[in-house]
Order: C-alpha cells, then sequence, then structure tokens
C-alpha cells in the first residue's frame, strides 16, 4: 500500500470519445495526429496576455490523456516554469472522489441512497433548522422534519450550507452562534438552512459524506481512498498530505487584488506528517495533478470500470448523470467573502439540475460540452467536465483566489469552445 502523505490545516481547505472503438475524437493535423493548436493557444493567450500567472489543461477520453499543456510559471516569483505535471490544490473537485467513495459502499449494501444519515450517525436526530434571526439576533430555530438522506449529501439539498455565500450561517458564525470553519472550529455542527430535499444550495454536504465513509468503512478517509481508488486507478501524485519531496512541484496561490496578481498571504502548499491531519475533509483538501485527476474522469467515461477493475457498476455510474434533484434548481452562489469568492455561477447561465456528485448540463453549453455532461469545480479556479455523449473529459486549472475569477472563466469557456470546434462529437460505442 501507499504511504499516506499531507495538506494544510483542514479548516481553511473548506473556506472552498471514441471514433471508431479507441480512437479519440479529435481534429488531425493531416498526418492522423490529434491538433489541440487552437486549445493550446487559448491556455498561452491567458498567461502571455496577463490574464493569469499559472494555467495547466488537459483533454482525454475512455482510452486515457490524449493532450495536456502548461503556460506560465508555478512560482509567485515568475521564475519556475509551469508544467503538466505541476501539483495543485484541487479544493472542491476532491467532492466527486468522495462521491465515488460513498457509491461504492451504496454497492456493498453499507450504506443506501434514500436512509436519513441518523441512521448511520444518530447524533444527527433531533437537527435543527436555522431560520433567521430576530430584532435582537437571536437565532430563530425550527425542528427538522427528518435528517437529510445519503442521496440529498450527494446532492447539495441536504441543507448544510457554505458561509461563504449564506448570509444566515455567515452571521451565525459571526455571533458565536455556530463555529466557523475559518477559525479551525467543528463547522459540522452547524444547523441545517433549510428543510432537507427542499431547496438546493452548495455546502458542507459532502463533508458529512466524507464522515459516513469512515464509520461505515472503519477507515480514515485518506486510507479508503488510496486503497480503494488512488491505488486502483495508479494515482500516485494525489494526496491529503503533501510529501515534503513534492512541495517543489505545488503552484504558488495567487490572489487578485485591484486587478493585479499576487501571492496570497493564505492558503499556500504546506507539507505535514503522514497520518497527522486530525479531520479529512470530503469536500475539498486534496492536491493532484491534471494527469491523476482524469483517471478519475476516465473511469466515469468506462462505466466505472478500468485497466480490468470495476470501481462502480455502470449502472451506479448511469445514476451519477442523470437528474437526482427533481424540479428543485441549482442557483448561482452569491458571495459574501469576495476575497474568497466572487458571486458564481456554475451553470454558466443555461439549465442545469444535479446528479448524484456532480452539476449536470441537460442540454449542455452552446459551441461546448454535450447533453448531460457533468462538471464542477475547485476553489482556487480548477474546473472540469466530463461529456459521456462525446466521450471527452477536460480540466482547465489555475490556482488564483477569489473563486470564479472572472479571467479564469472566461479562458475556460474559450478553451471548451476550442476544443469542441475542433473536435468532432460522438458518441460513445456500445
Amino acid at each position: 500500500m501507499r504511504q499516506s502523505k499531507s495538506l494544510w490545516p483542514w479548516s481553511l481547505v473548506i473556506c472552498l470519445g471514441l471514433l471508431v472503438h479507441g480512437s479519440p475524437p479529435s481534429a488531425s493535423d493531416g498526418g492522423g495526429k490529434p491538433d489541440h493548436s487552437a486549445a493550446q493557444a487559448v491556455i498561452d493567450g491567458a498567461v502571455h496576455g496577463g490574464k493569469l500567472s499559472f494555467a495547466v489543461a488537459a483533454l482525454g477520453t475512455a482510452e486515457g490523456e490524449l493532450w495536456s499543456h502548461a503556460a506560465g510559471t508555478r512560482d509567485g516569483r515568475g521564475v519556475e516554469s509551469a508544467s503538466p505535471d505541476n501539483i495543485i490544490q484541487i479544493a472542491s473537485m476532491t467532492k466527486l472522489i468522495t462521491t465515488i467513495a460513498a457509491l461504492q459502499l451504496v454497492e456493498q449494501g453499507l450504506l443506501a441512497l434514500d436512509t436519513p444519515i441518523d441512521a448511520y450517525v444518530p447524533e444527527l436526530a433531533g437537527l435543527q433548522v436555522l431560520k433567521g434571526f430576530d430584532a435582537e439576533d437571536e437565532p430563530i430555530f425550527e425542528p427538522a422534519l427528518r435528517a437529510p438522506t445519503v442521496r440529498e449529501l450527494m446532492t447539495h439539498t441536504a441543507g448544510y450550507v457554505y458561509e461563504i455565500w449564506n448570509a444566515d450561517a455567515q452571521k451565525a458564525a459571526t455571533l458565536g452562534v455556530t463555529e466557523s470553519a475559518f477559525t479551525g472550529g467543528n463547522f459540522l455542527a452547524s444547523p441545517l438552512a433549510f428543510q432537507p430535499g427542499t431547496a438546493w444550495e452548495y455546502g458542507i454536504n459532502t463533508d458529512w459524506l466524507g464522515v459516513l465513509v469512515e464509520k461505515r468503512s472503519g477507515a480514515r478517509l485518506a486510507t479508503y481512498f488510496e486503497d480503494n481508488i488512488f491505488e486502483p486507478l495508479t494515482m500516485d501524485h494525489t494526496y491529503f498530505e503533501l510529501p515534503e519531496a513534492k512541495l517543489a512541484r505545488t503552484v504558488t496561490v495567487m490572489a487578485r487584488i485591484d486587478g493585479k496578481l499576487a501571492p496570497a498571504p493564505m492558503m499556500q502548499p504546506q507539507s505535514m506528517a503522514p497520518g497527522s491531519m486530525p479531520f479529512y475533509s470530503g469536500g475539498g483538501g486534496l492536491y493532484s495533478t491534471v494527469a491523476d485527476y482524469g483517471r478519475i474522469l476516465q473511469l466515469l467515461l468506462n462505466g466505472g470500470s478500468l485497466d480490468g477493475m470495476t470501481l462502480l457498476k455502470s449502472e451506479t455510474v448511469d445514476l451519477m448523470f442523470r437528474n437526482n434533484i427533481g424540479d428543485v434548481q441549482p442557483v448561482p452562489l452569491a458571495t459574501l467573502m469576495p476575497t474568497v469568492s466572487n458571486t458564481a455561477d456554475m451553470s454558466f447561465g443555461a439549465p442545469a439540475t444535479f446528479g448524484l456528485g456532480l452539476l449536470l448540463h441537460p442540454s449542455g453549453l452552446a459551441g461546448g460540452r454535450q447533453a448531460d455532461t457533468g462538471s464542477w469545480a475547485g476553489l482556487f479556479n480548477s474546473y472540469y467536465w466530463v461529456d459521456r455523449e462525446s466521450g471527452l473529459y477536460g480540466i482547465f486549472g489555475t490556482q488564483i483566489l477569489p473563486f470564479y475569477d472572472a479571467d479564469a472563466i472566461a479562458t475556460l469557456l474559450e478553451f471548451e469552445r476550442a476544443v469542441y470546434a475542433s473536435s468532432p462529437v460522438v458518441s460513445l460505442p456500445d
């Protein structure tokens, strides 16, 4: 078994196709090789034009990575050249891995999607819903009608939220009614923001999912990931706890202040002793590379099996890419902490719903991803999509705060359009 590795304090991590059975969906340069020059030009242009100091991107199919590219420099001094094998903090891209882990336990009968989670964590019986505050700033609570289900944790309809984007949650933390993730508090003890299943709001739901994985598997989350996901997929550069020897491959997190980029005062890569983290966040905290994370997306394009191993059943993967929230709609995240996140619309203005661990675009995006593509992102402006209709995955990342940086989003969408403009859209073979 590969040894566990290390990360900076968990509390800060939170505060955030095939043409013919194997030919990748890509234009040709005339010699039969894929031509991704237009996509590469987008990445290079964003860096050379001064919009980004570092950018990395990758494309792949069910067969594996097709292309990767990095531009700029990985250090805040502008000296060390960027490389596709740079290790970045993927933050909430961790959530997809936690969802896969939990779905493995569902397949084993250790979790059930529609079972309220107090069946697994009895202390969650009697949850409260924070309805707001009275004129004296006293919190107004009402009893939750029931505990959220496992499915609701996976779809962000459980009622758990982030103080970054929820006014009542932020006020509760400010007044000391609840503990804040930004001060190292036990944010998992937070009340719900609404009755389970009645709304969609992004939050600490996947952190609770990670707790369930630990309780039901009997292993710490880092160990479970290592044994059941990272090792089978040969993800040799993905860690909660980053080894000191790997620091030289990491990327400085930059902050955009008044339009200019400078090293962020906090949230920089750090190494830690193996096994020393008191809490592994299912909602964020991993370090990875685009090649390693591409293995997760490749797994999904292959219906849950890869290299002769089955990590998920194909019907489970199918369920991940179906609407699991009914008529409830994902909504933009209105920021309350502009130094951490801008207001973010992960739907990019298009119709969207939510599967299991994935935001879904039922009609795709104009000029880009096709119908029912799954996607999500990480706090430091890393983004991915997995398009089963086209048999294609894409990853674009930088290391910038605040989240949903305007230049990063513009580069992501331009990159995606360039990819699809030069790639025939085809379906996976039966």
